[in-house]
């Protein structure tokens, strides 16, 4: 039988909707007019701010790490989730231009 459950269809329907919201706000900020520039501008204001704080953290944390491989008890699980946290930071510019095919300012991407 086929069965269409109304909770996946509304996940859906709202993921299709944010996606498209993404899509056209970026679409707007390369017309430089557009509703979301200053939406944009303040994003990429939080997002640098956020990024300096999460590699300072990170570093903290990776001498958390390295301090408890030195009493025998290291934890690879932690030293991945820092790993795949950075790697996830430094390449969303990459990503963001990748997807929408221009470069937003200000955002800049810091894996080489």
């Amino acid at each position: 039988m086929l069965c269409i459950k109304l909770k996946k269809q509304i996940f859906t329907l709202v993921a299709v909707f944010l996606l498209s919201s993404v899509l056209f706000a970026v679409e707007s900020h390369a017309a430089s007019s557009g509703l979301f520039s200053d939406l944009i501008a303040k994003g990429t204001e939080i997002f640098n701010g956020m990024k300096e704080i999460i590699y300072a953290v990170s570093g903290f944390g990776i001498i958390a790490v390295a301090v408890g491989g030195i009493f025998g008890n290291f934890n690879w699980k932690w030293l991945c989730a820092i790993i795949i946290g950075l790697m996830v930071i430094a390449g969303t510019a990459g990503l963001i231009e990748y997807l929408t095919g221009q470069r937003i300012e200000g955002v800049t991407d810091t894996l080489k």
